[in-house]
C-alpha cells in the first residue's frame, strides 16, 4: 500500500558511501528524530476522517498500533487516533461474503477498491484482533470473525493453505453496483475470480494473523486454520537452511518477505502452542535471512543478490518488520546474536533520512520503544493439558500489546509470575490473582 503513496525509490547508496558511513552509525534514534517522528506522526493524522492524510483512505497498521500501545500509557490523543481510523475503516469490511477490501479510493472511507487482497485481510485482522486486546469492543471482534469466516470460505484450499486473493470486479458489471447487492443478487450475476495461487508470502501474512486473532480473541477454530496452512507451507515451500521458496513452482529463495513472514507467523505459532518446533523453525528462518540478505554495513535486501551487487534495494517496511522480529526473537531463543541482528536493522533505519520518510515514523517509533526496553515477561509453570494452566495461558495470550515474552515451563508446581523492567513478582496460584498483578503493569 505505501507504494501506491510513494512514487521514489530507494537509490543504492555507493561502496565509497558506505564505508564513510561504517563508523558513523549508531543503531539508536536521537532525541531530536524522536521528537520530529512524534511531530509527523500527529501532523500525519486525518483528526476529521481517522488515518493518515492521503488521496486514498486505508490502514497504516503501524500507525494505529503505536496509538494504541501509547494510548495504554494514557494518551487520550492516540485512543481517539486510533479509535477514529478504526471504527471509520469498518466501511471497508464486505457486510455480505465478509473479507475487507483494499482500501478506499477517495479521502473518504466509503468509496472502495473492491478488490480483496490477502494482504489487506491478514493487515485488518491482526490490527483489529489486537484493538480488541487493547479496547474490547465487540465491533472489533466482530471485523475479526467477518475477515476469519471470508477466509475460511472463500480463501482455503483443499489443501488448507490459502489462496493470493480475489478480484473486485466482474466483466461487464458495474463494481459499485454489484457489491452493494445482497447474498442471494449477487449469487445470480456469479462470483468475482479468485487467484488460486498459493504463495508463501501472503500465506504468512494470514497465518500470523489468524494465530494472532486466536490469541486475543479465543478463536480456536483460527488456530486450527494457521496450523493447517504453516504445516503445507513447511512441508512444501521450506528448505532444508531454513529459507522459503516463493511458491512450489520456484527452486530456490530468493525474496526476504517470503522468509520473514514465516518465520514470524512460527514465533506467532510458538506462543499459541509453546511447540518447540515452531521456535526452532522461527530461529532457523533468521539465520537464514542473516546469512542471505544481509547488507555489510547496515540493513537487509529484499531479495538475494550476488556478492558484488550493490544495486539491490532495502525496503523501509521490510526492515522495520525484520528489525522489531529479531529483537522479540532474541528474548524468546536467549540467543544474544539475534539481539544484534536487530540493531543491523536499526543502523539502516536510524538514518535520519530513512528514519524521517513519510507514513513510516510510526513503525519506526515501535522499533525504539521496544529496543529500549525487554518486553512484558509472563512466566507460567505446570503441564500444559492442566486446566488450571491453561486458564493461566490464556490470560497471558490476551493480555494487550505485541511486545511480550511469554514462558512456559513444565513442572509440578502450578503458578505465575510477571517480570517488567527489572521488577519480578511473587508468584500466584490463581487466574485471578495473575489478572491483578497485570492490572497493577
Amino acid at each position: 500500500m505505501h507504494a501506491l503513496l510513494k512514487s521514489t525509490n530507494e537509490k543504492p547508496i555507493s561502496v565509497e558511501k558506505k564505508i564513510q558511513l561504517k563508523e558513523q552509525i549508531n543503531p539508536t534514534l536521537s532525541n531530536e528524530c524522536r521528537r520530529r517522528l512524534r511531530y509527523m506522526h500527529m501532523q500525519s493524522f486525518d483528526w476529521s476522517r481517522g488515518g493518515i492524510l492521503s488521496p486514498i483512505k486505508f490502514i497504516d497498521r503501524d500507525s494505529v498500533e503505536y496509538s494504541l500501545l501509547i494510548a495504554a500509557d494514557g494518551d487520550k490523543n492516540e485512543k481517539r487516533m486510533a479509535k477514529l481510523t478504526l471504527d471509520n475503516a469498518m466501511a471497508l469490511v464486505d457486510p455480505v461474503w465478509g473479507g475487507v477490501y483494499q482500501y478506499s479510493t477517495l479521502s473518504e472511507w466509503n468509496v472502495p477498491h473492491y478488490r480483496k487482497t490477502m494482504s489487506a485481510q491478514a493487515g485488518h485482522l491482526r490490527l483489529y484482533s489486537l484493538a480488541y486486546g487493547y479496547l474490547k469492543s465487540d465491533n472489533y471482534l466482530n471485523v475479526t470473525k467477518l475477515i476469519r469466516d471470508y477466509i475460511k470460505n472463500f480463501m482455503t484450499s483443499n489443501d488448507g493453505a490459502f489462496y493470493a486473493g480475489q478480484s473486485g470486479n466482474i466483466k461487464g458489471i458495474d463494481s459499485k453496483k454489484y457489491f452493494s447487492l445482497g447474498k442471494n443478487e449477487r449469487n445470480k450475476i456469479g462470483f468475482p475470480e479468485i487467484d488460486k495461487r498459493i504463495l508463501t508470502r501472503e500465506n504468512s501474512w494470514v497465518i500470523e494473523a489468524l494465530a494472532t486473532h486466536a490469541e486475543y480473541c479465543g478463536d480456536v477454530e483460527s488456530l486450527s486454520m494457521a496450523i493447517n496452512a504453516a504445516d503445507w507451507i513447511n512441508k512444501n515451500c521450506r528448505t532444508s537452511d531454513g529459507g522459503y521458496l516463493t511458491n512450489t513452482v520456484t527452486n530456490k529463495p530468493l525474496h526476504l518477505s517470503d522468509t520473514l513472514g514465516m518465520a514470524r507467523a512460527m514465533l506467532q505459532l510458538y506462543r499459541n502452542t509453546f511447540e518447540e518446533k515452531y521456535l526452532k523453525y522461527s530461529c532457523e528462518s533468521l539465520e537464514f535471512i542473516n546469512h542471505n540478505f544481509r547488507d555489510n554495513y547496515y540493513g537487509f535486501y529484499n531479495k538475494i543478490t550476488s556478492e558484488n551487487d550493490n544495486t539491490c534495494p532495502r525496503q523501509i517496511d521490510e526492515n522495520i518488520s525484520l528489525t522489531r522480529f529479531a529483537n522479540l526473537l532474541s528474548f524468546y531463543s536467549k540467543e544474544k546474536r539475534f539481539n544484534n541482528i536487530s540493531k543491523h536493522g536499526l543502523k539502516y533505519l536510524s538514518i535520519p533520512e530513512i528514519a524521517t520518510a513519510r507514513i513510516e515514523e510510526a513503525g519506526i517509533l515501535l522499533i525504539d520503544r521496544e529496543t529500549q526496553s525487554s518486553p512484558l515477561t509472563i512466566d507460567i509453570n505446570g503441564h500444559v493439558n492442566n486446566k488450571l494452566v491453561m486458564n493461566f495461558i490464556d490470560i497471558a495470550h490476551r493480555q494487550k500489546g505485541w511486545y511480550k515474552l511469554i514462558r512456559f515451563n513444565k513442572s509440578e508446581d502450578i503458578s505465575a509470575s510477571i517480570e517488567i523492567e527489572g521488577f519480578k513478582s511473587k508468584f500466584v496460584k490463581t487466574p485471578d490473582e495473575l489478572s491483578q498483578l497485570l492490572l497493577t503493569y
